[in-house]
């Protein structure tokens, strides 16, 4: 079993990683469905072309972008496990679009604010209690996080009554 001091660390950097996490897979599936748009628009291109040509084009474009293929094939598989997670029809994706989800935003605003509370939490329970970890420790660090679900929640809630 770990030690609470492990433990209380373990959690306080799950608080930052989680976030980044969050942040990365969107860019990532952003560029995998950007990807698999523009690898259907060059599939369509070399199949106009006359069949000379379409094999010598499609071995170098393979050799080229391999990666890029890979992210198209995963962008499909997730689109036919998830079919809402697909871009509209003759849409092309863009990786760096703006958001137009205020629940995203919000959600957003949340894990920005959340390490902006915990660190001078961690610090001034650090300096007040010692290395030593006890009940206090948690309640000072951890202490932030249900108000700032709560602001999450009725931010969230009143956006849907509407």
């Amino acid at each position: 079993m770990p030690s609470q001091e492990d433990l209380f660390s373990t959690l306080s950097y799950a608080l930052f990683a989680a976030p980044a996490a969050v942040v990365v897979i969107w860019v990532v599936w952003r560029v995998m469905a950007w990807c698999l748009y523009h690898t259907a628009q060059v599939s369509t291109w070399v199949g106009r072309l006359p069949a000379v040509f379409q094999i010598p084009i499609t071995i170098g474009l393979l050799l080229l972008a391999w990666p890029l293929l890979l992210l198209a094939l995963l962008a499909w598989i997730l689109t036919l496990a998830f079919p809402s997670l697909a871009v509209e029809q003759g849409e092309a994706p863009r990786v760096f679009a703006r958001n137009k989800s205020q629940a995203v935003s919000y959600i957003f605003l949340f894990f920005v604010a959340l390490p902006l509370l915990v660190v001078p939490t961690r610090y001034l329970a650090d300096k007040l209690e010692g290395p030593q970890i006890s009940f206090w420790h948690w309640l000072l660090v951890f202490g932030p996080i249900p108000p700032l679900l709560i602001w999450l929640l009725a931010r969230l809630r009143r956006k849907q009554d509407w």
